[in-house]
């Protein structure tokens, strides 16, 4: 079958009929997966929309509980640094008072000694 474009002739070729027959097929295969879909669905419409509804409902407080268990944990953490953190500043100020006596009586010492 020919037809005019541009005041031209144009023929359809071998390529052209395998592209307009896949094009069928698939178009086919579109229409019977639907009708398929349709005839074996176990549920229906509504039913499923509502069963995803609710599988996504659970999916998001699983991972709300997930997140508030990590946040949980995290603080735990943080705090736990903190602790560790006012301990090590306290010993290092309890260990500096502590050199800095020794010092003071060195000094002391040398003092009375270089009398």
């Amino acid at each position: 079958m020919a037809f005019k474009l541009h005041n031209r002739l144009i023929m359809p070729t071998e390529n052209d009929s395998t592209i307009n027959s896949t094009l069928a097929a698939f178009a086919a295969g579109i229409g019977i997966g639907f009708g398929l879909g349709i005839l074996f669905a176990p549920n229906s419409g509504k039913k499923t929309r509502a069963s995803i509804a609710k599988s996504a409902d659970r999916s998001l407080n699983q991972l709300k509980d997930r997140v508030d268990d990590i946040r949980d944990r995290v603080e735990d953490i943080q705090s736990a640094a903190s602790d560790l953190f006012d301990k090590s500043v306290k010993g290092v100020q309890e260990h500096k008072e502590n050199v800095a006596r020794g010092i003071d009586h060195l000094k002391q010492a040398y003092r009375e000694v270089a009398k």
